[in-house]
């Protein structure tokens, strides 16, 4: 549903920064993950994104919604690579 619908430079300032903290969950989870099943490297690129994610979401929000939208498309690029790579983990409700 997200990658289909989502517009980041028509949200309100509220939706943008809930989009932000939205995609960064799965990420952190998928951190977990990738690094329990030692793909450190992807453990350690999506844990440092989710956390920045989470850390700058307000913001962004409100700063730049060029970078927001650029942010989210990445962040869903991620949680993209992490499933191709474990494909055996659900993508998670995100994305549906």
């Amino acid at each position: 549903m997200i990658a289909s619908t989502l517009d980041v430079r028509y949200m309100t300032v509220p939706e943008r920064q809930a989009i932000i903290e939205l995609l960064a969950t799965p990420i952190e989870s998928n951190a977990d993950v990738a690094t329990e099943k030692g793909d450190d490297a992807l453990g350690m690129i999506l844990r440092s994104v989710s956390s920045a994610m989470s850390s700058a979401a307000g913001e962004l929000a409100v700063a730049d919604i060029i970078l927001t939208e650029s942010v989210v498309l990445r962040a869903l690029g991620l949680l993209t690579a992490f499933q191709c790579r474990h494909a055996r983990y659900p993508v998670g409700a995100v994305l549906h």
